[in-house]
């Protein structure tokens, strides 16, 4: 059959159908209305009949078949649970990153990794060849000081030590003069005197013309000095030695006044001195005479000694307070020479193990580098960074879990990381704890007693925003319970809840399109 005749064929359907109708929809058009209304409802009863078996079976299954929710409590959707999750790092609560603090090629390094070194340990050492003669160089500028100081030290104190031996000397010879002389008196002049009288003692020889009361006379005054000189040699240490040279002085002239007098006695053809006596006055005319010169030379001893302290501490005193400065100058070079000479050291401020070593032998280094980690890694804490948001969530004290372990939080920073925008919290791992130092370990905050919160927020999903109220729903027999709640701002995609709620309430977690009272299926 060919396409014409199948087209012939067609539109001779059509004209038979459409004469068909024509001739139906007149005869319907000839019944009366209200027959015209009965075909009418008919048929629009069996349009609809047909379109419900249609669609009516899915429509009906929807009708039978309840929503399924999900729920959790207010604790976990606001983070006041095990809802927190963050990263942080392990690290040492005593630990040091050491950088270089001079540029150069590396010298030697005295450690390895994993080693424990003491605090102070020189880890490595750069290049410090001119450093290290700079500081030789100080040393040497220092010592010189201080040997320049001691010598002038010395020559004051040698005037003063040759003052003070003058001084000594002095009150020597005022003992010993007394001893020799009373000596004398008794040995050698008192052989020319007798009992004692009235106005001293008798002489034992004729005197020369003239009143011959002189010489007794004379030797009870010198007796009479004696027994002052006797006494003051208790005090002679604390006594100026000008003062006793002039004692000591006046009290042998005395005496050799008498003698010069007992000799020109003596020469008389008629004293009837004898050989002893003579002898006797000779020696203490040179007994006196040597103290006399012994005198003399002890007052010139101690006026040149005394000039000399005198001139010296004047002249050193200066001296000396320059000596000082030279050597603060010098010790001030040193200082700074060893200064510089510890930038090109890289020393542990601390005890604990070596962490990280980068250094090797013939590297170089930058000024301000990280080249080396010392930490005691017996006592680690976990250090993460929160949002401004989170960080209510998180107070001191409280424990959140580490992993597969636990800790506590030490601090809560009170303001944002000027680097990262972020908050910084610290938390102390426990004591048997697996974490290795430098890991990330997740940070979850771990569930709490149930408690009343305060203002807290929620998902922006989990609270219904209506017209004149703001519900959260619950479930209980298997409907909706509308719970409602207070609210303030809106922050990104969460909403503050102002008014007090129990982080144990369970609550939807979507409420968008739930009617309260609607048949739900939970799940949790």
């Amino acid at each position: 059959m060919d396409i014409r005749s199948l087209w012939a064929r067609a539109g001779n359907f059509f004209v038979s159908a459409r004469s068909k109708v024509g001739v139906l929809w007149a005869r319907y058009r000839a019944l009366r209305l209200w027959q015209q209304a009965v075909i009418a409802l008919v048929a629009l009863g069996a349009l609809w009949g047909i379109f419900s078996l249609l669609t009516g079976g899915p429509a009906i299954e929807a009708a039978n078949k309840s929503r399924s929710v999900v729920l959790k409590s207010v604790g976990e959707l606001s983070g006041g649970e095990s809802g927190g999750d963050f990263i942080g790092t392990v690290r040492s609560v005593t630990e040091a990153n050491i950088l270089a603090q001079s540029g150069g090629t590396v010298r030697a390094v005295h450690t390895t990794l994993g080693r424990a070194v003491p605090a102070g340990f020189i880890i490595a050492e750069i290049d410090n060849a001119s450093e290290r003669a700079s500081v030789l160089q100080a040393e040497g500028a220092y010592e010189a000081a201080l040997a320049a100081r001691t010598i002038t030290q010395r020559q004051n104190q040698n005037t003063t030590l040759s003052l003070s031996e003058a001084e000594t000397s002095v009150r020597n010879l005022f003992r010993s003069s007394y001893t020799t002389l009373d000596a004398t008196l008794h040995t050698y002049i008192d052989t020319f005197f007798g009992s004692p009288t009235a106005i001293g003692p008798a002489l034992l020889v004729n005197s020369p013309p003239g009143p011959n009361d002189a010489l007794p006379r004379a030797r009870a005054r010198i007796t009479d000095d004696m027994n002052v000189w006797g006494r003051a040699l208790g005090t002679a240490q604390n006594t100026n030695p000008e003062t006793l040279l002039t004692g000591a002085e006046a009290n042998t002239r005395a005496i050799s006044d008498l003698i010069i007098e007992l000799a020109r006695a003596t020469n008389q053809r008629t004293s009837n001195a004898t050989s002893d006596q003579l002898a006797a006055l000779a020696t203490a005319r040179t007994t006196v005479d040597a103290q006399l010169t012994a005198i003399s030379a002890a007052r010139s001893a101690y006026r040149a000694a005394a000039t000399a302290a005198s001139v010296g501490q004047t002249q050193t005193n200066p001296t000396v307070g320059s000596a000082d400065a030279v050597v603060k100058q010098a010790l001030g070079a040193l200082h700074g020479a060893q200064a510089n000479f510890e930038k090109t050291v890289v020393r542990a401020p601390l005890s604990g193990t070596v962490n990280f070593l980068p250094l090797r032998v013939g590297d170089y280094v930058t000024a301000f580098s990280h080249v080396a980690t010392v930490a005691q890694n017996g006592s680690l804490e976990v250090v993460t960074y929160v949002s401004q948001a989170d960080r209510d969530l998180l107070t001191v004290g409280s424990r959140v879990s580490l992993g597969q372990g636990s800790g506590t939080i030490t601090s809560v920073a009170p303001a944002l990381d000027p680097v990262r925008k972020q908050i910084e919290v610290r938390i102390a791992a426990a004591p048997n704890s697996t974490l290795v130092n430098g890991q990330s370990v997740h940070v979850g905050v771990v569930s709490v007693a149930p408690r009343a919160l305060g203002p807290t927020t929620l998902p922006l999903a989990a609270v219904k925003l209506m017209t004149e109220r703001r519900i959260t729903f619950t479930v209980s027999d298997g409907r909706l319970v509308a719970q409602e709640v207070e609210v303030g701002d809106v922050h990104g995609d969460r909403i503050e809840i102002t008014s007090p709620i129990s982080v144990d309430l369970i609550i939807v977690t979507d409420a968008r399109g739930l009617v309260e009272g609607e048949k739900v299926t939970p799940l949790q």
